[in-house]
């Protein structure tokens, strides 16, 4: 969830719309028949030629390595861990069709939840606070088959007629997808009704949509204030749970931590906001290859920050923003 507001939704040209909707068609007629390791070797091998080829990709997820790691990396492990990342992100893409067929005997067999998610089952709402990271996509459609009500907000992709066929992928165990359009009422309702709301932390949300600027690995970085504005205001904890791979494709599910807005803070929203943060960037930190390198994550450079310590696709913040 990148937080409550709806901007107005910017649209594929038809010329490039029709190719990736009809591309996805094709995808699904095929990719639920193979076996694990079939979409586990193809993954690695999508994954190779997305990092030969996507030039500029790379450089950006380089550029954030090196804002996390510096020298701590040589420039060939950073390579290394970059190539390991498109294979895991290319994993992800087939997984989301994957999982959507035969999902009570896929989820059942490749998605294992170890004891820490217990705190995930107790009668209450629950903010399932995930990231970019490890399979964020199946992780709610797994939790969803095993009987627990979760929804969550999810922008529409520029692409209508493919975003209308994830979301059907999405909602195929019985995770609800909200649309941003109206949100904000529908997660005070779901959370007023003791369900659990997911909610993705780790994406740039401009201040005119509700973003604040937070420390992310050093550098000020802007993030949604909604899930802790709501978890302030419903009191509701905030679970910290992440779903990573092992070599055979099977996921093991594991809670973090469990946080609680402190109303003694000086600003409980911002505060809160801050120590969400620090959860997920403390296991990215520990295991990187599951993070979506690829991304601006630090795009935005607010007033009074040291310029040459952001990446070279960063710009800073103007008013509108």
């Amino acid at each position: 969830m990148s937080g409550t507001s709806s901007p107005k939704r910017k649209t594929r040209p038809w010329y490039r719309a029709w190719p990736e909707t009809a591309a996805l068609l094709f995808g699904i007629s095929w990719i639920p028949l193979l076996p694990r390791g079939a979409v586990v070797t193809l993954s690695r091998f999508f994954g190779n030629v997305g990092f030969r080829y996507a030039n500029e990709l790379k450089r950006v997820g380089l550029a954030n390595l090196d804002i996390v790691f510096g020298d701590e990396m040589s420039a060939e492990e950073k390579e290394s861990l970059l190539r390991k990342c498109y294979q895991h992100f290319a994993l992800l893409v087939l997984d989301i069709i994957w999982f959507a067929f035969f999902p009570k005997q896929r989820l059942t067999k490749w998605f294992v939840w170890d004891e820490s998610t217990q705190v995930m089952y107790e009668d209450e709402a629950q903010l399932e606070l995930t990231a970019h990271y490890g399979n964020w996509e199946t992780l709610g459609q797994s939790f969803a088959l095993r009987g627990q009500p979760i929804f969550s907000v999810a922008a529409p992709l520029k692409n209508a007629s493919a975003d209308k066929v994830f979301i059907w992928l999405r909602q195929r165990t019985g995770q609800v997808i909200i649309p941003q359009q109206g949100a904000a009422r529908k997660l005070m309702q779901g959370l007023k009704k003791r369900q659990k709301l997911a909610v993705l932390l780790d994406q740039n949300t401009r201040p005119r949509d509700g973003g604040i600027f937070v420390d992310v690995f050093g550098l000020q970085a802007p993030v949604s204030s909604a899930p802790a504005a709501l978890a302030v205001k419903t009191k509701t904890k905030v679970i910290t749970v992440l779903a990573v791979p092992n070599e055979k494709g099977q996921y093991t599910v594991t809670v973090h931590d469990t946080l609680e807005a402190n109303p003694e803070a000086e600003d409980p929203v911002a505060d809160l906001t801050q120590r969400m943060t620090n959860s997920v960037a403390k296991v990215i930190k520990e295991t990187p290859q599951y993070w979506c390198w690829m991304y601006k994550r630090w795009r935005f450079i607010p007033d009074g920050e040291d310029v040459s310590k952001y990446p070279w696709y960063a710009r800073k913040v103007e008013p509108g923003d």
